[in-house]
């Protein structure tokens, strides 16, 4: 009985795990169709996004990830492996054709054979020549070859002399042709002489033009995939978290060479993109028109010109030159950078542009070049009648022996002083610029009454552009001219001095304009330093010219959609006897900021507000370059969420100011003293003014 209890009470059990392992083993079942579809559905999502977008930025990646409730390594993965799955199958498929036409062809020669020993001559019936018209053929095509052979070696010849090695055969590697592996077109003569700088000194030959022309197109076909890829060619930078070039992907997939001989090159690269409020076809005509070129980027080409026009192209497209610029930094201790180089425009979709530029050797080798530019240049792509948008890249290798100086060598090295972003703001500002000169109508805040008519505006308008220009001029023209390099001991500062004759009809001869600049730090944030020189309550404290008298503002143009963008007419409060007044321009930027000024007499300026244009303006500009350092850039969004830590802000300021002395050239010495005393006392003013005496830190 416990036996059959025992017996009924195991039979019950066994029948009970029976039906538990069942229904386990069912859930189970159902737990694995509900995970296969969970994954099937994630894979046709994937699979839907890949067609939409097979290279995904990172940002998208994080997004779909999120979306999917997977780790964005694993998304990053699957379209990777995806991406080569295609390839692979796209291989496959092709390679396959390949065989099933090599095969037709291959049947299609054993046909034609068999033909040809069948073919009867038509005049005699008989069997025809044809291993004597072969014959026949085959010393033809021999003395062809060797004309061939001979047309290329003179070609060769003409060749090496701008190539970085012979052409071997006919079939010449690509990356030679490339501009970013080939030193380009080298003409005789130096772009130094300004003579043999409109010519060359000899005219470039078909030749020459041909393998410039394939230079610009390889350039071309750079940039656009440059403009079209981020990783893992572009990487962003620990520090700012700017793209900057990955070298070893780059490298495998532009292979190049290097440009200095017995020497590393340093590289610098930057991308950015920016919406800009101008017409595109607009934008291409001054990009390749040289004078538009030097003016649109004032702040940053000295000087541009077109050594000759290779190709006229149509309408714009397939427009080629030969160009030479002299690039700066505002201030007097850094060098200019001097480049050749061939610009080419190709107009790749009905609303889209693309301008390169990628340098030649001009020197003829002569010289070996201390910047080489690789292919570099911006997209442009029309958004509206009056907006583009517009992508750009810059690349650049400085030979390692061009030294910065220590206050410029972290905004120079780090791709800020001439970087990507550096070209579109100042592309934004002056197209901003421009627009304030079409106003239809002067707003009321700009002018407090004082300029009434449109054409007081823009003469204004041009007579503060001009004045910023000449400014720009001269501190390029003291960092490679020095007349009385000074060093102050006691401030630590280099004041650099150089001089220039001025000669005007309505002057006396003989007059010298002395130049004196200088650059130091001033551990400030740059926007406080900006707000301090723009103040005309404040000016006083500062400029030596204003001898402690208040100024005020009567007058106020913008230039721009920047409220801090503006020109100024500064009077003092207290009339005096010389008559004068103060025109000033006011700009900044995220990267910086400047105050120029010039003195001009009332008398002038009334001709010039109302609508009277005068070519007897004098200018003479003085002013102030702020310019953030490297760290406070990197700190930017730091500083935004509103900390007082001043420690970590700091400014590179640069002054520069012209005097006008009349006297014998025995008294320049003495001059020269004068101007190093009224230099010295704008820093300690300065000094004194921003940071309450305290000494600054160098």
């Amino acid at each position: 009985m416990d036996f059959a209890m025992g017996g009924a009470g195991g039979s019950g059990d066994d029948h009970h795990n029976h039906n538990h392992n069942y229904s386990h083993n069912k859930i189970s079942n159902k737990g694995k169709k509900a995970y296969h579809g969970h994954n099937a559905d994630r894979t046709s999502k994937l699979e839907e996004m890949f067609r939409k977008c097979p290279h995904p930025t990172k940002s998208t990646r994080c997004q779909i990830a999120e979306e999917l409730g997977l780790d964005p390594k694993q998304v990053k993965f699957w379209f990777q492996n995806k991406r080569t799955q295609i390839k692979t199958q796209t291989e496959r498929t092709n390679n396959s054709i390949f065989r099933i036409e090599n095969e037709r062809i291959r049947n299609d020669n054993l046909l034609l054979r068999e033909a040809f020993k069948n073919i009867i001559c038509p005049s005699c019936g008989g069997p025809s020549n044809v291993d004597e018209k072969r014959q026949r053929s085959l010393e033809q095509l021999r003395l062809e070859n060797a004309r061939l052979r001979e047309e290329h070696e003179k070609v060769s010849s003409a060749l090496e002399k701008y190539m970085d090695k012979p052409m071997l055969d006919l079939n010449m590697d690509y990356t030679l042709m490339r501009g970013s592996s080939s030193q380009g077109g080298s003409m005789s003569g130096s772009f130094q002489d300004e003579d043999t700088m409109s010519n060359l000194g000899r005219k470039i030959t078909q030749v020459e033009k041909t393998m410039m022309s394939q230079t610009a197109v390889a350039a071309k076909e750079e940039l656009v995939k440059l403009l079209c890829t981020n990783e893992p060619i572009w990487v962003k930078s620990s520090n700012d978290q700017r793209f900057v070039l990955h070298l070893e992907s780059y490298e495998q997939f532009f292979p190049r060479i290097n440009h200095f001989k017995n020497s590393q090159a340093r590289v610098e690269s930057s991308k950015d993109s920016r919406v800009v409020r101008i017409k595109a076809t607009e934008l291409v005509d001054m990009f390749l028109n040289s004078e538009n070129w030097e003016n649109l980027f004032s702040t940053i080409v000295t000087k541009a010109r077109t050594i000759e026009v290779l190709e006229n192209g149509s309408n714009r497209s397939g427009v080629l030159l030969l160009m030479n610029e002299e690039m700066h930094v505002l201030s007097p201790l850094v060098p200019s950078r001097e480049l050749c180089f061939l610009r080419y425009c190709e107009q790749i979709e009905a609303h889209s542009w693309v301008i390169v530029d990628v340098s030649v050797d001009c020197t003829n080798g002569n010289n070996n070049p201390k910047y080489w530019r690789f292919p570099s240049g911006c997209m442009i792509h029309e958004i509206s009648n009056e907006l583009c948008w517009i992508s750009w890249v810059e690349h650049v290798e400085v030979d390692e022996k061009i030294e910065t100086h220590q206050l410029y060598k972290d905004i120079v090295n780090n791709n800020i002083a001439y970087g990507a972003e550096r070209w579109l703001l100042e592309l934004q500002r002056m197209c901003a610029r421009f627009s304030s000169v079409g106003v239809e109508c002067i707003p009321n805040y700009d002018s407090y009454g004082v300029i009434t008519t449109l054409g007081g505006r823009k003469n204004m308008m041009r007579f503060s552009d001009q004045m910023v220009k000449n400014f720009y001029g001269i501190l390029n023209m003291v960092s490679t001219k020095r007349d009385f390099p000074e060093h102050l001991a006691e401030e630590n500062i280099n004041i650099r001095i150089t001089t220039r004759k001025y000669t005007n009809s309505s002057l006396s001869n003989g007059m010298i304009i002395f130049i004196a600049t200088t650059s130091f730090r001033l551990p400030l944030p740059s926007e406080n330093v900006f707000d301090f020189f723009r103040d005309p309550i404040k000016r006083a404290k500062w400029d030596v010219m204003c001898y402690e008298s208040p100024v005020h503002e009567v007058a106020r143009i913008s230039i721009g959609t920047q409220p801090s963008n503006y020109i100024s007419i500064i009077q003092p409060v207290h009339r005096n006897a010389n008559n004068m007044a103060i025109i000033q321009e006011s700009c900044i930027d995220p990267l910086g900021s400047y105050v120029v000024y010039s003195p001009i007499n009332i008398s002038d300026i009334k001709m010039a507000i109302n609508g009277e244009e005068s070519t007897t303006l004098a200018i003479f500009p003085s002013g102030i370059v702020i310019s953030k350092d490297e760290q406070s850039i990197t700190n930017a969004s730091a500083w935004s969420s509103g900390s007082d830590d001043t420690r970590t802000h700091s400014t590179l300021l640069t002054v520069a100011f012209q005097i006008m002395m009349n006297g014998p050239t025995t008294m320049i010495a003495e001059s020269k003293t004068v101007v190093n005393s009224l230099m010295t006392s704008t820093i300690q003013n300065i000094n004194h003014a921003l940071i309450n005496g305290s000494n600054l830190e160098f």
